[in-house]
């Protein structure tokens, strides 16, 4: 069985997809690759300062919004917004 890389990923033009935890680590390895194949991103993290840094090297649409999953509140704010 074949190997799946980023290199697989369909074009996304024309769609939006939220990641949750894309100031670092897999969310923002995630958020590079749907940008890179035309995504519209929005980064959803807790800081947003580094949600922006983040999104900074981010080819393509990208949007940074606020979002902690702990807080029930945070999740209806940005579920509002």
């Amino acid at each position: 069985m074949p190997k799946w890389t980023a290199s697989d990923l369909p074009d996304m033009s024309g769609r939006t997809v939220v990641i949750t935890g894309a100031s670092g680590g897999i969310g923002l390895i995630t958020a590079r690759e749907l940008a890179r194949v035309g995504a519209d991103v929005v980064l959803a993290v807790r800081t947003v300062g580094k949600g922006q840094e983040a999104a900074a090297r981010i080819p393509g649409r990208t949007e940074v919004r606020e979002l902690d999953v702990s807080d029930l509140a945070s999740v209806r704010r940005f579920a509002n917004e």
